[in-house]
């Protein structure tokens, strides 16, 4: 019988435990069990362009067979917003060009474009 404190296990067992579970983990990973990000095949570039009574053209390279919207980044809570009317641009093939009425004073909040593939 056990008394307390005691242990039937021996260090030279803990060590082998130990090294067997990092050879094992090696493996896993070496075997391709991680996850990696899903890479876009298209990648599309923004261009941005403001006049002086406020209009702000947005230029998009598109793709057809893709979807694009465009978001603009609150300054107040810091999230991605959707821009109103500029959530369901259809890709070409060409550069797609559309315009927004903005503050006519001040700087331009940040823009992103996100885009979705059309199955």
């Amino acid at each position: 019988m056990l008394k307390m404190g005691e242990s039937k296990v021996d260090m030279r067992t803990l060590i082998k435990l130990f090294l067997t579970l990092i050879i094992l983990t090696g493996s896993l990973m070496l075997a391709g069990c991680t996850s990696t990000p899903d890479v876009p095949d298209h990648k599309p570039k923004l261009g941005v362009a403001q006049n002086s009574d406020g209009i702000v053209t947005f230029a998009i390279t598109t793709e057809v067979g893709y979807e694009y919207a465009i978001y603009y980044e609150d300054p107040t809570t810091k999230s991605w917003k959707l821009i109103p009317g500029l959530d369901r641009i259809k890709g070409t093939g060409e550069q797609v060009e559309m315009k927004k009425k903005f503050k006519s004073r001040g700087p331009l909040p940040k823009f992103t474009v996100r885009h979705t593939r059309i199955r």
